[in-house]
């Protein structure tokens, strides 16, 4: 997920009030729109074949008059074939809907939205508001949040060290830089310490306890429980479960938070094959099928352990 909404537009006198328009709404829906235009279907080839690498085209605009006496709806099943799953709005100024909508019926083109020309921009605007909500899950934002992080961070030690090379308080600023980092250090100590007149929740409410620490502790506990299961309410079945859980996602540290850190730090470039990422050689996108299924993998295996540890904290009848 990005914040990139790219628009295909087949049309040969679209003017600037409408592409004004959509870029608008794109921006309503939170994305940056980026519109590319063609006047009929010559290109559309080579334009599919560098989508499948990309993923440019979030929607195709398709016109029904278009340059050399090209008609949308003859190139329209061309188009579903090359975009097999991307959304496509008909639209035509001088053509009634339900005559496009005809259209499409005729030639077999599937999923194909059908608009005037005098409501276009407003049809196009609550295709882009629905795409754009689909993609509101807390799992895509999370990826987002990521990516944008990782390339804001990208942008920034880039200038940084530019700007460092000529800056001739280089020295006294790389004070400071070290002043923050010691000072936030001793506000974690000094927040951490404070907790330590509480009892668990307080410590791990601090920033001080990240996920690394909260796994090691997790092993700690687990580990406990499996040594000593009567103390624990254990039968014999869920300590063996519980011993095998903890092999299975001995390492969590390893394969989900460092690969969460590179995640976290890389960004995607263009190249001639496809996306490629920069900034960590551990990770490539063809990783990305194999990473997914060892994220499940220990996810699953967490829940489970769950299921066996949470009802020792409900409180008795």
């Amino acid at each position: 997920m990005n914040l990139d909404f790219g628009i295909l537009w087949i049309e040969d006198s679209f003017s600037q009030e409408e592409e004004a328009n959509l870029t608008r709404r794109v921006g309503e829906a939170g994305f940056i729109a980026r519109i590319e235009t063609i006047p009929n279907s010559k290109g559309i080839e080579e334009l599919a074949r560098t989508h499948s690498l990309y993923h440019c085209y979030d929607i195709i605009l398709l016109d029904y008059r278009l340059q050399d006496a090209e008609n949308g709806d003859a190139i329209a099943p061309r188009i579903r074939e090359l975009f097999p799953s991307t959304t496509i709005l008909f639209y035509s100024g001088s053509v009634d809907e339900n005559v496009l909508r005809r259209m499409m019926a005729d030639r077999e083109v599937e999923g194909v939205y059908c608009s005037a020309r005098s409501r276009f921009i407003e049809r196009t605007g609550s295709l882009i508001e629905q795409t754009a909500r689909s993609l509101d899950r807390l799992s895509g934002m999370r990826g987002l949040a990521m990516r944008v992080v990782a390339e804001c961070d990208q942008i920034m030690k880039g200038a940084v060290l530019h700007i460092s090379k000529t800056d001739p308080q280089s020295k006294t600023r790389l004070g400071e830089l070290d002043k923050d980092v010691i000072d936030f250090m001793t506000g974690m100590k000094e927040k951490y310490e404070a907790s330590m007149h509480h009892g668990l929740e307080e410590r791990l409410s601090t920033r001080a306890v990240d996920s690394a620490k909260l796994f090691s502790h997790f092993r700690r506990l687990t580990k406990a429980a499996t040594s000593n299961p009567a103390a624990f309410n254990l039968n014999k079945d869920q300590t063996e479960k519980l011993k095998a859980l903890r092999a299975e996602s001995a390492k969590y540290d390893i394969d989900v938070l460092q690969k969460r850190n590179i995640l976290g730090h890389v960004i995607e470039i263009r190249s001639s094959e496809g996306w490629v990422l920069q900034g960590n050689k551990e990770i490539n996108v063809g990783d990305f099928p194999d990473i997914r299924q060892v994220f499940a993998k220990y996810i699953g295996a967490l829940r489970d352990m769950s299921e066996i540890l949470l009802p020792l904290e409900q409180p008795a009848e």
